[in-house]
Order: structure tokens, then sequence, then C-alpha cells
């Protein structure tokens, strides 16, 4: 979602808009702080994500907005923590689709998506696969796949969880290559890439966002971005389907939910405070800066990618092509 001047503009009034909805604010929420859940460690896409929309949601809505961690089993704890929260607008999950979706029917969980109220898309980022800089065996897309070629199993390819993004759009690898990999799960992004760049994996599957520092930093090497179209954050990194598998795609979306149950008032004001906030100019920034973008999608978009995402994982699990490392 590009900012133009006319959105910019529009986000001042946006703030004078929900500041004279105060009395339907002091009816349903009090000024006690809104906190974003993120399910996964401090330095990664979704933290990312959170910590840019903080800001201008927290001048948008007239109260403080804190983002609180509570990482581990692919997301799985954040979204509970949600799950079970008050559906009172003031505790709200940022996270990918695949935590409410996918670990569900991979793992025994005390929470399915109907417990759940979407409210907005916040960002869409391509998946970038990675490796260290100074590993001279993997130069290039092609190095990867004869290695995997040569040595079935033996290719030790990070991910920030199971079930996540990454870890699907390696399993879409294997899948399209028929390549056998040797998956790693980790808590997060973040510290599947401090492994990569420590050596203790040979590539991973990460979000742009989390691996653009490094590879500025001279540390990593993009290969191949993973969506469809190439990212202007990586100019000459080809994408997936220019190397050959042409229907392939993995993109991450970040989205804000609710629990099930806020009322429907509360949901309209929030999901309208969160489109508001993605206009703001400083964020679309740093999340460009980042190699991301921002993305509040159409009405209907998180609701169809979530029943999509969750009737396909139901079918991986029950084919037995997902499962839990």
């Amino acid at each position: 979602m590009k900012t133009t001047r006319r959105q910019v503009l529009g986000f001042g009034a946006a703030v004078a808009t929900l500041a004279s909805s105060s009395a339907l604010w002091a009816q349903t929420l009090s000024q006690k702080p809104v906190t974003l859940i993120v399910g996964f460690p401090p330095g990664g896409n979704i933290d990312t994500v959170a910590r840019s929309l903080s800001i201008p949601l927290a001048k948008l809505l007239g109260t403080t907005v804190l983002v609180d961690y509570k990482a581990g089993a692919g997301g799985a704890i954040g979204a509970t923590h949600v799950s079970k929260s008050a559906p009172d607008g003031h505790t709200l999950l940022v996270g990918i689709p695949e935590q409410v979706t996918t670990l569900p029917h991979m793992f025994k969980t005390s929470y399915k998506l109907s417990n759940f109220q979407p409210l907005s898309l916040a960002s869409r980022t391509s998946l970038v696969m990675v490796a260290r800089k100074a590993d001279t065996r993997f130069k290039t897309y092609e190095d990867v796949v004869a290695y995997a070629k040569a040595k079935p199993g033996a290719l030790n390819v990070g991910h920030a969880g199971p079930g996540t993004t990454n870890h699907l759009g390696i399993l879409q690898f294997e899948d399209a290559t028929k390549l056998k990999l040797n998956t790693i799960a980790y808590k997060g992004a973040a510290p599947a890439i401090v492994d990569l760049i420590g050596g203790q994996v040979d590539v991973v599957f990460d979000q742009v966002t989390t691996s653009m520092p490094h590879i500025k930093a001279g540390a990593l090497q993009p290969l191949a971005v993973m969506g469809t179209r190439p990212d202007p954050a990586l100019p000459g990194v080809p994408t997936i389907r220019q190397l050959g598998l042409k229907e392939f795609d993995s993109t991450t979306y970040v989205g804000v939910l609710a629990p099930a149950g806020t009322p429907a008032p509360l949901v309209a004001l929030l999901t309208k405070a969160i489109q508001q906030a993605l206009t703001d100019e400083k964020m679309g920034a740093t999340l460009r800066d980042l190699g991301s973008s921002v993305y509040g999608g159409e009405a209907d978009e998180f609701n169809r990618i979530l029943r999509t995402g969750d009737a396909l994982a139901a079918t991986m699990v029950q084919e037995a092509r997902l499962r839990s490392e």
C-alpha cells in the first residue's frame, strides 16, 4: 500500500474523527493500555509490524498501546493468551494467519480459528532464501538445489517454527522441486538467523524484514525471492518463478485479531483505527526500508485468507504432509 499525501492528510482527519467518538470509547474501553501480543521473539517481521503500528494507533485511540512478547510453539503461546483474554478491545494479537489456522490442526491447542475476530491485515512480505555470505558452497540458488540433489536430507534449512509461513514455504519448495531437506524449527525467525550466521544451519527461509539488516551488513546472501514479483528491497535477486518454479508463491501476511465475542461497535472502532494507522507515513517508510509493505487489504480479504488457510491446513495434516517437529 503506497502512502500518498492525501492519505497522510487523511490520517490527521482520522484522529479527529476517532476523537469525536470519545463517547463510544468511554463506554466500551477504559483508558488502560491496549496491548498488542506478539507470539514470536523481538527482532522478527511481526515484531517490526507491531512496534510500527503501535505508535500511530496510540494517537488514534488516545491511549497507550504496548507491545508484549509471548513467544513459543510457533506462535501458539501468544495466540492462546489472546484467545483467553477478555473481549474488551484491550488485548489484540498481531500475527500471521498460520497461528490461528495451521497450528490448531497440528497441535492440541486450546483454541481454533473461531476463537478470534479478525480486524485487519497490516502488511505483506515476501519470503527470501538466504545463506551465509561467507559460505562458498551456496553463492546462488542453483548451488543450493545442486547440493540438495546430491545429498538428500543433508541440507539443513531453518525456519521460524512449525506451521509458520516459513515452514509452509519449505514444504511447498520440497513439493515443487522433489528435494528432501532437513528442516529445523526455531522459536521465531530471529533465532534462526542467529544460527545461520553462526553456521548451525545452511539456509533459512525468512521474511525480507528480518534478513535485511544482515544482508546490508554483508553477513547474509539473498539467493531467491520466494514471492511472485521481484522485491524492490532486493534489486537483482531473482524470484523463484524466474528460476523455474512457475506456480510457486510464498508471501507472509501479518494481521490484527481480537478475541471472539468482541462487541461489534468495538470491532468497527478498532478496525477503522488500524486501517487509518496504516496510512501513517512513518510506518510505511519503516516497513519499506526493511523490505516489507503496509497492506490493509480489502474488507473481506483477511477473512478469506484465514478460511482458505484453515481448510488447507486441515487437508495437509490429514495427508500427513504437515506435522509438528
